[in-house]
């Protein structure tokens, strides 16, 4: 027995040694440097190293090589972020604004009635800016989908593959190497340039981009013991003198400066055995996202070129796909039931109005499942309130216990806040009219989510008004209002086309009214108030004598609204229904007045077709509704037909041509517009005309507002050019 087992020893022994002892494998450090849009061509990149199947044992990157290696490391594929790039929205992601369709009805009110879009913060030491250009509320949403089963990781050490993004210590210049934080914290903070986004806070410390310190960060990869490294540098080049004729350009030109020398820097450190791949992005810009798949295709071809060097590094094809498979892992989420809500950076928020609200509009509450959708919805509801600089909503477990965490930033600017608007209209002719309005509104003025809103008007339009909203209740659909306003205005009167008169028209009113929310695209009010009305003739050949008489109003009203956008609408509706009983002190019945406005806009790629419907009315003559101007009945002047008994529609077709870039910004747009409508009075609206009118015009959706320059005729009357800022006739309305 004894020689048998010696036998078979030596038989062991001799088949141990005549197989080949495999080498260990070097570990791999891939490095991903920043360059704004250029950081594209890294997935390309990727997809080439996986053709070639090369693994990595762990990723370093900075700013957008943050988000293309955290997306790789928690599991995504080269072509599902292709696909992601595909069919980004970049616009909004890098809007300072929430998706219109997400705002409260508080904030959409605001759209509609005010056409700045720019709003700033009132501090004891003067007015203060927003901390960055662009929002990052939407960036971070985009991150968060591009990475969707990292939600599940606590921290970068959790991911498939381990993953470091590199920042920048905004206080101290300091490197920051970021580790123990969820992968989308990492990637906003590695990406949030300075002046574009506002700095994130992690522990306490006020982190920028980190392209500042290490663009390409080499360094960090040989600390975390790479044995080679596969650095790809898409940093941005220094610009040539004729891009430094702003101050924007100078700016972006001392980022450039900043990040191309600490680059220098790291490619000093990079070894033979090390392999650099520089995608040949000639000509490229850092802003350049609508190029997505050209970068992504140029990524490709650099990687193939390293084809040979990179050889060395493939794995046997079943190895590397039992590596992928290890990749893509993720565990799956527990489908436990919500134990708590709990809310964290609340300071002059209440976090129970914040819990109520996601809780009455997504059902996000203690005792529900909720998906991943309704926890970005939630996130985007709160955003909507326009309190917050970011918000996330988000899972995980705590002691054994699922908890939803509500993480806000609360907008360092305010909460005292101040919009600036302009209207300005001309037909080039004899109309021209302009005005100026500064809003200020102060929010959560007590725990209840209280605002006191303030609102002066200059210019043809005199008008003053403070009013206070309180919810009933912290979180409360349920609202009373009360407001004070003044207007002052002239008016002109007509005959057939012509101008006659001109008076002056003041309106003093007081109002308390109660509502409700419905939901996030409805609200319904009903109050009283008291208004006196003067009219004085400034020029005419009628009365001299000024008319004065005072009314206590009775109104209920409702308004729906989900558009997208409010002065170009692409989808969505708005539907409002106002009626007003009027009792005044003098002889006569009570007059009994309403009015019904609508639009849809349906949408085929960049053509819009949007329809408009309105009719108003009164039980008699003493109240008149006017039409004429720009898309109402456009080319007859503003006013000069009028009656008790108005109706129109509208037709509007716009072709979106593109973006304007520099200080107006926005989407421009080509677009005709057919129109009717008829005014009469009570006892002749059976036989009142039908007017008919059309119009050409570009539009340009600027930060300022909607501007217009057009052409517009009514058959069988006047026609008129016009330039105009603001919102058009009845439009206002919606």
């Amino acid at each position: 027995m004894h020689r048998v087992f010696a036998a078979v020893a030596c038989a062991a022994a001799f088949h141990l040694h005549a197989q080949p002892v495999e080498p260990p494998r070097p570990k791999v450090g891939l490095v991903l440097s920043g360059g704004g849009a250029r950081g594209l061509a890294h997935i390309g990149v990727l997809k080439a190293m996986r053709e070639q199947r090369v693994p990595v044992d762990f990723i370093v990157a900075t700013s957008m090589g943050s988000i293309v290696g955290g997306a790789y490391a928690a599991g995504q594929t080269p072509e599902q972020m292709e696909a992601l790039v595909r069919n980004a929205d970049w616009a909004q992601i890098f809007s300072d604004r929430p998706p219109r369709e997400d705002l409260s009805f508080r904030r959409k009110e605001d759209d509609l009635r005010f056409i700045g879009k720019t709003e700033l913060g009132l501090k004891k030491d003067g007015v203060v800016l927003p901390r960055g250009a662009l929002g990052s509320q939407n960036l971070e949403e985009f991150l968060r989908g591009i990475s969707p089963h990292a939600n599940e990781a606590a921290t970068l050490n959790d991911l498939p593959i381990l993953f470091r993004a590199v920042a920048t210590d905004l206080e101290t210049g300091k490197q920051v190497v970021l580790a123990d934080v969820p992968l989308s914290v990492a990637m906003r903070a590695s990406m949030s340039i300075p002046g574009a986004f506002a700095p994130t806070q992690v522990d306490g410390r006020l982190l920028g981009d980190g392209g500042l310190v290490r663009n390409l960060p080499v360094e960090v990869a040989r600390e975390m013991g790479a044995d080679i490294v596969i650095a790809v540098n898409v940093g941005t080049p220094l610009l040539p003198r004729d891009s430094l004729a702003s101050a924007l350009g100078v700016a972006q030109q001392m980022i450039n400066i900043l990040t191309e020398q600490n680059v220098e820097i790291s490619l000093a450190r990079l070894g033979p055995a090390d392999i650099l791949i520089s995608p040949d992005l000639a000509n490229v810009s850092f802003i350049d996202f609508h190029r997505g798949e050209e970068l992504i295709a140029i990524g490709e071809r650099a990687g193939r070129a390293a084809a040979a060097r990179l050889a060395g590094l493939a794995m046997p094809e079943t190895r590397y796909v039992a590596w992928e498979a290890q990749r893509k892992r993720f565990a799956a989420v527990p489908e436990l039931p919500v134990a708590q809500v709990r809310v964290v950076g609340a300071e002059r928020t209440n976090p129970e109005a914040l819990k109520r609200e996601v809780a009455d509009r997504l059902g996000v509450e203690p005792g529900s499942r909720p998906t991943e959708e309704q926890l970005v919805k939630a996130a985007r509801v709160l955003h909507g309130s326009g309190e917050f600089e970011r918000v996330d909503v988000r899972t995980g477990l705590e002691d054994g216990r699922r908890t939803v965490v509500i993480d806000v930033n609360e907008k360092p600017w305010g909460p005292d806040y101040l919009r600036i608007g302009a209207r300005a209209v001309s037909d080039f002719d004899t109309q021209g009219a302009f005005s100026l309005t500064l809003q200020h509104t102060r929010t959560w003025v007590n725990s209840w989510g209280a605002e006191w809103r303030n609102e002066l008007e200059l210019g043809d339009v005199r008008r003053l008004l403070t009013s206070f909203y309180q919810p009933l209740g912290p979180g409360s659909p349920w609202f009373v209002e009360g407001s004070l306003q003044a207007v002052k205005s002239d008016v002109d009167i007509y005959e057939g086309m012509r101008r006659t008169d001109r008076a002056t028209r003041e309106v003093i009113g007081s109002y308390a009214l109660a509502g409700r929310r419905l939901g996030g695209s409805g609200v319904l009010r009903f109050g009283v108030g008291h208004e006196h009305y003067k009219a004085t003739p400034i020029i005419g050949s009628r009365s001299v004598d000024s008319t004065s008489d005072s009314a206590t109003v009775l109104r209920v009203g409702t308004l729906f609204d989900t558009l997208d956008n409010a002065d170009f609408p692409r989808r969505g509706y708005a539907i409002s229904a106002d009626a007003f009983h009027y009792s005044s002190r003098g002889p006569g019945d009570p007059i009994v007045a309403w009015q019904v406005n609508g639009i849809l806009p349906i949408t085929f790629g960049r053509l819009t077709l949007l329809g408009l419907a309105f009719t108003q009315g009164s039980r008699d003559d003493r109240v008149s509704f006017p039409l004429g101007g720009l898309f109402n009945l456009s080319g007859t002047p503003a006013g000069a037909i009028s009656g008790s008994q108005a109706a129109g529609v509208g037709a509007l077709a716009y072709w979106r041509m593109g973006q304007l870039r520099g200080a107006m910004g926005g989407d421009w747009y080509a677009g005709f517009s057919l129109e009717a409508g008829r005014v009469s009075g009570r006892a002749d609206a059976g036989r009142a005309e039908v007017h008919k009118a059309a119009s050409l015009f570009l539009g340009l959706d600027s930060i300022i507002g909607p501007l217009y320059l057009a052409y517009g005729k009514t058959f069988g009357g006047e026609s008129a050019f016009y330039l105009f800022l603001g919102r058009p006739a009845n439009r206002a309305q919606w």
